[in-house]
């Protein structure tokens, strides 16, 4: 220990002592020159860390990194801490670093930890060096790691190194984190860079700038005057495509029309896995042989072959976004010039507005014509921005541009809430750093000793235990409303419970050094005023209310869950069930080392209802028993538990999970910051568009063809009918009101605004001919007289054809344009073909009237009443597979445990 202590320390000294050497040699004022301004103090630099690293070597350390590497390459048994704890090697090593335990233990959690990272993070393997390195910008750098994923990864390599003795003398090392210094915490007297994009630098950048002292900025216009650059904001310039055959195409089609008027085009995706997706479609091997990759893996030759020929006629380059920044693209191809010179397509939008100017610059250099346009895929929109191809639509095509650039500076000020959070962070484990290099130089080993151990467990984390207990308390909405939920429910908790996508199975592949315990509970409830039913939970003989055993659990939901029940109002008991579950007694009950509850309901809490709903909730203003959003909270926050809130109706509960969500932040005891984990098990949009927000209730007009042909099968259709009915009423959905609307040549409303229960139940037969247009023209009516506290929704059935139907579609385009300029929610319409006679096409151009329009197709009055039964069920459930619900539930877990652990 003595010596590792002896040894360790010098080497810290080492660097302390040669940095406080130069400190009493510099000159008395420095000078930091910064090339790419807006890149140094952007979020890649600015609130980032230079980390101090002391490389250790001892031939136990060797044995150990093979061991585990060892077992992880053959796939069998995952190592644990314990079973690299019980090899000799390790014991000896111990007693070389008795004081140091803790790290050690740390270091080969870490190591078994990220042996399964190796390729998270793709790197390169210099062959002639016996090197690997890593993209950094443009090139490969051979001076960044990342930790023992690196080191694992030369163990992977070993058969590619030239002399793999060296090479793993130098890698097989154990890298220990001693200090970390903010690259924002410089003071030279004077500052002074460049920037190729200082007019784009945001009001954040100009900021921190001006805190550095950077007030003066001096622009230096074009030596070439005016440019002749060319981007068509108004028009084709900007091209957003909903698919992504329809997005390779649009990128191919102006890849040709560009290389066929003898000009060159460059492309910029923004990774290499986005080219590589490209470089996969039939599209690209359609673009002949004049086309040519630009990647960071490639050689500096190779780079520069393909940039000098990048602006030559006919030449198709691919490149990743990093070469956008910098890269001279120098066109001096007369023909390509006198054809409009380079042309540049952008495939995403750019987080920032000067990495995007800085791709622009790739064309029209120097006095050179150019022109660029930007071609995008609206789902990666709105995965990285949250853009919704909705509010696209509602705008004309020049104020595309600025929409997005609204958009961008949005995200820009959220990413800048983040810089500000690592600052603070950066800053703090400076001012750490410095303090204990300061003891280190003052000669106070015993005061640095402890400063260092502090600031290890800072940077690296505590230890990761070897094993770890989780409470799961699965408390269920087992009213009436959850009856078309029932066996989603039963089906997500069985795979969230057992086979190959459960929470076990994912936390032993993603955490193989910990041996994970998990407890069961189980609570299902109805509402206050269903008396001695409202809580039915699983209590296990000696009244503790967990178990290992979770055949016991399953057996207990699928008999709660079985028949739903009860819940006369449309709110219900959450806080009473919350409360409850959270307050087990028992010796045995909420003792893991980490605890979550997992409530699912379709409903809001009592009291919780928006203020047009309030006089459907029996329980508005106060709980019977005195119970509170608070109460609720703070029984979880004394139990150290989190809330998993699995909502069947995002709509109805979002104000709910807002609410348990605010006292969560503003709880006083909640160091800790547990919280609310919301998992809609249906998409908002979903509900937004297939029911009625927060509870209204739906306006059903069926539009039901009673032509000839419908003779013998009308009483099958009065039959699903009153199945949908009961349905409803199943589903206390009492507030519906149903209107139909019969039709042959002619229409008729047989039944108008009727509540569930005054609906009658017999439908007369008329029976002549087949018009669709005035059907519609009737259902229409029906809809624009729906009462405010409803939503219309269309059901529109047909056994035939009709030479009308373009005017029927017309009809329902024509309202849902009405409903979304007043609600920004399309028709629900449904449209049914029955039988063999119907012509799909014209019932598909109906349906096609509104985005939320779905197509049907029932063969008999079985198949019918079996459609009206799922309408009557809004179909949610169905939008997502059970197995993918649990899924999204068990990362939910794991990332928890993640954060916890590792901080990652």
């Amino acid at each position: 220990s003595s010596s590792f202590i002896s040894r360790f320390g010098a080497s810290i000294e080492g660097i302390v002592g040669q940095a406080f050497d130069a400190l009493k040699t510099s000159a008395p004022e420095e000078i930091l020159l910064v090339d790419e301004v807006d890149v140094f103090f952007g979020a890649e630099f600015y609130g980032k860390t230079y980390n101090q690293v002391i490389e250790f070597k001892e031939p136990e350390i060797v044995t150990i990194l093979k061991r585990i590497w060892d077992a992880h390459s053959k796939g069998g048994h995952r190592l644990r801490l314990n079973d690299v704890k019980a090899m000799s090697d390790y014991k000896r090593l111990l007693t070389k670093m008795a004081s140091f335990g803790y790290l050690l233990d740390n270091e080969i959690n870490l190591m078994l930890n990220q042996v399964k990272r190796v390729d998270d993070v793709p790197y390169f393997l210099d062959v002639e060096n016996d090197r690997i390195g890593y993209k950094v910008m443009d090139s490969i750098s051979y001076n960044v790691t990342f930790g023992y994923a690196t080191i694992f990864a030369y163990l992977k390599e070993v058969e590619n190194l030239k002399n793999k003795g060296a090479a793993l003398s130098r890698a097989l090392v154990m890298p220990i984190s001693c200090g970390q210094f903010s690259y924002a915490n410089i003071s030279p007297t004077r500052i002074m860079g460049v920037s190729g994009t200082l007019a784009a630098i945001g009001e954040y950048e100009k900021k921190v700038l001006d805190g550095y002292g950077l007030s003066k900025y001096i622009f230096v216009p074009s030596v070439y005057g005016e440019s002749n650059f060319q981007f068509d904001k108004a028009g084709d310039g900007i091209c957003f495509e909903s698919s992504k055959s329809n997005f390779y195409h649009k990128i191919s089609a102006e890849i040709v029309a560009a290389t066929k008027s003898k000009r060159a085009v460059i492309v910029f995706f923004r990774d290499r896995s986005k080219l590589n997706e490209f470089i996969g479609t039939a599209t690209y091997r359609q673009l002949g042989r004049h086309k040519s990759l630009l990647t960071e893996d490639m050689t500096p030759r190779d780079k520069d072959f393909v940039i000098n020929k990048a602006a030559t006629a006919g030449q198709i380059t691919l490149s990743t976004a990093v070469f956008g920044r910098g890269t001279d693209f120098f066109c001096k191809d007369d023909s390509v010039e006198k054809n409009g010179g380079v042309h540049i397509i952008q495939t995403f939008l750019s987080e920032e507005v000067s990495e995007e100017v800085q791709i622009q610059g790739r064309t029209a250099r120097q006095g050179k014509r150019g022109s660029y346009q930007m071609i995008l895929l609206e789902s990666e929109l709105e995965l990285d921005f949250g853009i919704s191809a909705v509010e696209k639509e509602q705008l004309p095509k020049g104020q595309w541009y600025e929409w997005l650039c609204n958009i961008r500076i949005q995200h820009q000020r959220e990413q800048c809430i983040l810089v500000e959070e690592n600052l603070k962070d950066a800053t703090n484990i400076d001012s750490l750093t410095h303090d204990y290099f300061d003891s280190l130089l003052g000669g106070s080993n015993a005061k640095s000793q402890e400063q260092f151990k502090n600031l290890y467990q800072l940077i690296k984390k505590p230890p990761v235990p070897s094993s770890v207990h989780i409470n799961l308390a699965l408390v269920i909405d087992v009213t009436g409303s959850m009856a078309p939920y029932a066996q989603s429910t039963v089906s997500t908790i069985e795979n969230l419970l057992n086979g190959p996508s459960s929470l076990m199975s994912k936390l032993t592949t993603n955490f193989p050094e910990i041996d994970f315990q998990l407890r069961l509970g189980c609570l299902c409830f109805r509402d206050i005023d269903d008396g001695s039913g409202k809580f039915t939970e699983l209590v296990l003989s000696g009244g503790s209310h967990f178990t290992s055993h979770v055949s016991t659990v399953l057996n207990f939901v699928k008999r709660a869950c079985a028949a739903p029940s009860g819940g006369f109002d449309l709110a219900e008991d959450i806080i009473g069930a919350i409360h409850r579950s959270a307050n087990w007694q028992n010796g045995e009950d909420w003792t893991s080392d980490i605890k979550f509850m997992m409530l699912f309901s379709d409903a809001s809490a009592h009291g919780l209802l928006p203020a047009p709903l309030v006089n459907g909730d029996n329980y508005p203003t106060r709980h019977p028993e005195g119970l509170t959003t608070n109460d609720a909270v703070t029984s979880l926050v004394a139990r150290d538990a989190d809330l998993f809130f699995c909502s069947f109706n995002p709509l109805a509960t979002e104000r709910t999970e807002d609410e348990l969500s605010k006292y969560f932040k503003k709880h006083p005891d909640n160091v800790a910051e547990h919280s609310v984990v919301r998992i809609p098990m249906v998409p908002k949009e979903a509900v937004e568009t297939s029911s009625a927000p927060s509870g209204h209730g739906r306006h059903i007009i069926f539009v039901l063809d009673e032509s000839s042909s419908m003779r013998c099968s009308w009483s099958g259709v009065v039959v699903a009918y009153n199945q949908y009915i009961a349905k409803r009423r199943q589903s206390q959905s009492d507030s519906d009101l149903i209107s139909v609307v019969q039709f042959d040549n002619d229409s008729r409303i047989t039944v108008q605004h009727a509540s569930l229960s005054s609906a009658p139940s017999d439908l007369p037969y008329n029976g002549l001919g087949t018009r669709f247009h005035p059907a519609a023209l009737s259902a229409c009516e029906l809809a624009r007289g729906t009462p405010s506290t409803h939503v219309p929704a269309i059901v529109f059935m047909s056994d035939g054809a009709a030479n009308d139907a373009a005017a029927a579609a017309h009809e329902f385009a024509l309202l849902n344009s009405n409903i979304y300029r007043s609600s920004r929610k399309h028709l629900e319409l449904h449209v049914i073909g029955f039988g063999g006679g119907s012509c799909q096409a014209q019932l598909q151009q109906i349906a096609s009237a509104s985005q939320a329009g779905k197509v049907h197709s029932s063969a008999n009055t079985a198949d019918l009443a079996s459609v009206f039964v799922d309408i009557a069920s809004t179909q949610n459930v169905s939008l997502l597979l059970e197995s993918e619900i649990a899924k999204r539930i068990t990362e939910a877990v794991s990332d928890k445990l993640s954060l916890e652990y590792f901080g990652s």
